[in-house]
């Protein structure tokens, strides 16, 4: 990914290619799954809602919706579910990209507009709870009808938002620093480090599980409970990682 170069579908008209440069720029921020899949998707979103005068608000609290229905449908734990958390979550990153490009197209940012993109980012801790549930549903350490499961996260995620909602506002009326993730910086090193934190984040979890459901439908071996209590292990790493690489760089 450059700063040059936009990401684009070979059948852009002139006017869409304008368009992508106006209000996609490149960003450091900007992980693979979004950059070379999403951005090229979420320009013919964004136009279809300027025209039907959606608000960028109202897209951004649809990619709050959605990434937690992605966890939803994880702790039902049936391949179909899988299927569905995938489609979830994807629409709730390609909304969160078309939330900015909607607001710069029409010039309307706001507080709320931030204050909900904190929120899109909370949305995410009880997906990865969710997948703690869903590996304990597949191996029967976890015997709940479908109808409690959901109960259950219904609760994870309004503990978890009774705790992030007012971060969030207090971080967006807060005086930030702009200084880049030293993580994002590692990552915009080379596309071998950027695949990696696709593989090690939320895209390429979805993007593997739906992989592994295929390969386990052919073979009939369960390896969806090994993906999850792998990816698990992993993310316990890369925390503890990620939390190390970020304390050095207040010593530097």
């Amino acid at each position: 990914m450059t700063a040059k170069k936009l990401s684009t579908f070979f059948f852009d008209s002139e006017q869409v290619l304008k368009l992508r440069a106006q209000v996609q720029p490149y960003s450091p921020k900007e992980d693979f799954w979004s950059w070379y899949v999403l951005r090229r998707i979420s320009i013919y979103v964004t136009l279809l809602f300027q025209k039907i005068k959606v608000s960028p608000n109202s897209v951004s609290w649809l990619s709050v919706i959605f990434v937690l229905l992605s966890g939803l449908f994880m702790v039902i734990a049936t391949p179909t579910s899988f299927i569905f958390a995938f489609l979830a979550y994807n629409l709730g990153y390609l909304f969160d990209c078309v939330d900015g490009e909607l607001a710069r197209l029409t010039k309307k940012t706001s507080k709320q507009g931030y204050f909900i993109d904190m929120l899109i980012r909370a949305a995410t801790l009880p997906v990865f709870l969710s997948f703690l549930i869903s590996y304990l549903v597949i191996t029967d350490k976890l015997l709940l009808p479908s109808v409690s499961l959901i109960i259950l996260y219904i609760v994870i995620v309004a503990v978890i938002m009774s705790l992030l909602i007012p971060l969030s506002y207090d971080l967006t009326y807060a005086s930030l620093d702009d200084n880049q993730d030293p993580v994002q910086k590692i990552r915009n090193r080379s596309i071998v480090f950027e695949l990696a934190g696709f593989l090690l984040g939320l895209p390429g979890f979805f993007f593997t599980i739906i992989l592994v459901l295929l390969v386990e439908t052919l073979i009939n071996i369960p390896l969806i409970p090994i993906y999850i209590m792998l990816f698990m292990i992993v993310l316990v790493i890369k925390v503890f990682l990620r939390l190390i690489v970020t304390i050095r760089t207040f010593n530097s």
